[in-house]
């Protein structure tokens, strides 16, 4: 009944006003430090990093550009500073978010839409990556700040690096967990047993569990149920269409017999 409720609690908060932002502690070889992110604002953005964070992705990367009094950039998996997850999402910005101090942004390419899982904290003011500030030529999303920690973030700051700037000491996230509101998987050791694929997705995904499931509903980030699926005869594995869902975040609800899942859906 207990977990039952608290699920029912976490839905809901996930459909909270502004003031209601996720905080994610990154726990690093040099320390923890916390970031606060603007899941209001940044619905597309925030939504793909927390389903990242969510899949543990992040864990085991390194920092691999250390620039002092520039950013800190990390989130590659071959630490080459040119790898990511697989896929791209689209550039989402938002008037006066700026990439000032402290400030966490989406790395890309260069090119439109080519932010993935990389990103870089702000190590000074740093408008000139403003999507509307001269000289217009780079184009950097932020969706969060660094609320505790701070100085954990200067020690990666003054790490010695190479030409290339990257660190000679390897300054690794063990982990980074989403610590307020509670993440699901302090809630329900069986999340693991479902996943959701490719997520991001653009038309449809596919559900993948070995579990006896009864339906899938999706509601928008208002609370709102959009979708519901049927899968009491699913065999492992559905396919779910959502063409006719807008670009965004949506809140999706797995329930079975052994109770239910939330997770995140990225539609591209």
């Amino acid at each position: 009944m207990k977990k039952t409720l608290l699920y029912f609690l976490l839905l809901i908060g996930s459909y909270g006003t502004a003031n209601s932002q996720t905080v994610v502690t990154f726990y690093t070889t040099l320390g923890d430090f916390e970031v606060e992110l603007y899941d209001a604002q940044m619905p597309i953005t925030v939504g793909n990093f927390l389903s990242l964070v969510d899949q543990e992705f992040y864990d085991g990367i390194i920092f691999h550009r250390v620039i002092k009094n520039f950013v800190i950039q990390g989130g590659d998996p071959t630490g080459t500073g040119s790898g990511g997850p697989g896929y791209t999402i689209p550039d989402e910005f938002v008037p006066g978010l700026s990439n000032v101090k402290k400030t966490l942004s989406m790395a890309n390419t260069g090119q439109p839409n080519s932010g993935g899982s990389q990103f870089f904290i702000n190590l000074k003011d740093n408008i000139f990556l403003d999507y509307d500030k001269p000289p217009l030529s780079s184009a950097h999303p932020v969706f969060g700040i660094v609320i505790s920690g701070w100085d954990i973030v200067e020690l990666i700051e003054n790490v010695p690096v190479n030409g290339n700037d990257r660190p000679l000491t390897p300054v690794v996230m063990n982990r980074v967990r989403v610590t307020q509101p509670l993440s699901i998987n302090d809630l329900d050791a069986n999340e693991s047993s479902y996943t959701i694929y490719p997520n991001p997705a653009k038309n449809q995904f596919t559900l993948y569990s070995d579990a006896s499931l009864e339906k899938l509903t999706i509601y928008d980030m208002r609370g709102r149920m959009l979708s519901n699926v049927d899968l009491s005869e699913m065999s492992r594995e559905k396919t779910v269409d959502i063409s006719s869902l807008a670009s965004g975040v949506y809140i999706v609800r797995i329930t079975g017999n052994e109770g239910s899942v939330v997770k995140n859906l990225v539609k591209q």
